[in-house]
């Protein structure tokens, strides 16, 4: 499922409306205009936007890795929120998969199968 945004994404979320999928995600775009939400079970995608005018510098970093995977901002930006999105397996999933905001300039992702770990970032005007 995507959600787009008229200007730029601050935060990507999701809320499933049933539990146990292995591979639930959401992210953002590339572009940092909207967000992605995977999960086949149902769930409700939301995303939060700012208009142009109030963000400096926007930009999405994304960092692959197993374990702990961090994605950084650019120096000077901070993080205004996180994502991840799980490789998707044959059979392995995480059960403690998670993501936070590590620092003002990064986000850390947990997920020892494989994920894609997201930072959106920028300067609040």
């Amino acid at each position: 499922m995507n959600v787009f945004c008229l200007r730029q994404v601050l935060g990507c979320h999701a809320q499933p409306t049933t539990a146990g999928e292995k591979w639930s995600s959401h992210y953002p775009h590339a572009d940092g205009n909207g967000c992605s939400c995977y999960n086949n079970l149902g769930a409700y995608c939301a995303t939060s936007c700012a208009s142009s005018s109030n963000i400096r510098n926007h930009e999405v970093h994304s960092h692959y890795g197993r374990g702990f995977i961090r994605a950084t901002c650019s120096h000077g930006n901070f993080v205004l929120g996180c994502g991840i999105k799980p490789l998707k397996t044959n059979g392995l999933a995480e059960g403690w998969r998670g993501y936070y905001v590590q620092s003002v300039d990064s986000c850390l992702c947990y997920d020892i199968v494989g994920a894609t770990c997201y930072a959106i970032c920028g300067q609040i005007i």
